[in-house]
């Protein structure tokens, strides 16, 4: 019993003010980066975004391909009153007009369009000049396009593959888009 008014008085001993803490150094207050994972996407340039929006505003639809040597490539223009159809999204074009559904990856920059190989339903057409549409389609616009929009009513979207051959397509407004500014 006698302990026991002495723990008592243990606990009833006045407080001790906290140590003062130093201030954090210049050492102490940097931040490391987060990793990798963890980090945003650098932006794309200003140029790309134009090509992007100015893409998907469109149903794009041929009315010139010429080869390298300047010749008509015939096997393009099978229904002149159905032109093949270029529809771009975010990261998808998908080809109209043609015997078969066919859609592929894009990639645009500025002054290119990186496509990649379509896929294709390979539903039989009973027209065998449709059946190598498809297949002119999915050869000669593929891999690194150049590319370039000219101003003119409509516009003008005009790519060139590696093998020098120049697709010239006329921008159709979607009405699914808004207008720009609105």
């Amino acid at each position: 019993m006698i302990a026991l008014p002495g723990l008592l008085l243990a606990g009833c001993q006045p407080a001790v003010a906290p140590a003062a803490v130093p201030a954090p150094t210049l050492e102490a207050q940097s931040v490391t980066p987060p990793p990798a994972q963890m980090q945003q996407a650098t932006p794309a340039p200003a140029g790309a975004l134009h090509a992007v929006l100015a893409l998907t505003r469109h149903h794009w639809r041929l009315v010139a391909a010429v080869d390298a040597g300047g010749r008509r490539i015939d096997a393009l223009f099978v229904r002149p009153q159905l032109p093949v159809q270029l529809d771009f999204n975010a990261s998808l074009v998908s080809v109209g007009n043609a015997c078969n559904v066919m859609s592929a990856r894009h990639a645009p920059s500025a002054d290119s369009l990186l496509v990649e190989p379509f896929s294709v339903a390979m539903t039989p057409c009973a027209d065998p000049a449709l059946g190598r549409l498809d297949g002119q389609v999915a050869n000669r616009l593929q891999g690194r396009l150049a590319m370039r929009f000219e101003q003119a009513q409509p516009p003008r979207l005009v790519l060139v593959n590696a093998a020098g051959d120049v697709f010239s397509f006329d921008g159709v407004d979607d009405a699914r888009v808004a207008p720009a500014g609105g």
